[in-house]
């Protein structure tokens, strides 16, 4: 297990789910027209930060250690019994973790629903401007103001349209995504961790949509 911060997409990834999705044996002409059922993934998050924060530690200190052991002509057994340390503390971590995962499935959306997603947070937040001189002639220019609440309203629409389903440890599923208010209070309490990877798995979603249209050659 290999948590991120950087909610950077993986684009292989992200190609890789595409080409899953349109293989002889998986692709679906019907739901990919009619339902632009776009392929899934499940992300796997945990609530105690903490835990998780130690484990990125000892991730971090354990695969620099083996880098330098692979490196050094001779590694010596202090550093081998050091890695034998971190390795166990890992594994420990993880275990304990395991009753505490909850599994997101995130699904892709179209690119229509994301501009319909924007316009609606243009409609809850609605445009406004100022005047501003310009940089060159100093002449005052009507310029649109940026909004954080738009931004983060947009965010928050974006994020519920791709969740599909949160599963709890004990199997139990939640659907329940219709208030997007909800959406941000629970996103606000989410370890960054957390928030990180599902922001990652959204934009990842986002690219396998776009690959998976080329592939069926779609166009709406």
């Amino acid at each position: 297990m290999s948590e991120k911060l950087d909610a950077t997409p993986d684009v292989a990834k992200a190609q890789e789910a595409a080409k899953a999705a349109t293989t002889p044996e998986t692709f679906d002409f019907a739901a990919a027209v009619l339902d632009r059922s776009y392929p899934e993934d499940d992300v796997a998050v945990y609530l105690d930060e903490k835990r998780i924060k130690r484990l990125l530690e000892v991730e971090a200190e354990r695969d620099a250690l083996e880098v330098r052991i692979a490196k050094s002509k001779k590694p010596g057994i202090d550093w081998a019994n050091k890695l034998d340390e971190l390795t166990k503390e890992y594994d420990a971590l993880v275990d304990s973790l395991r009753s505490q995962r909850y599994t997101v499935k995130i699904k892709g959306i179209s690119p229509e629903d994301s501009i319909e997603l924007e316009e609606k947070a243009y409609e809850a937040f609605p445009r406004e401007y100022e005047e501003v001189p310009h940089t060159v002639t100093g002449h005052l220019v009507k310029t649109e103001k940026p909004s954080d609440k738009r931004d983060e309203h947009f965010a928050a629409l974006i994020r519920q349209a791709h969740i599909v389903s949160i599963t709890a440890p004990n199997g139990a599923v939640d659907t329940n995504f219709s208030d997007v208010e909800k959406v941000k209070a629970v996103w606000q309490r989410l370890p960054l961790v957390a928030r990180a990877k599902l922001d990652q798995a959204i934009n990842e979603a986002t690219i396998t949509v776009d690959f998976y249209r080329e592939l069926v050659d779609e166009v709406f």
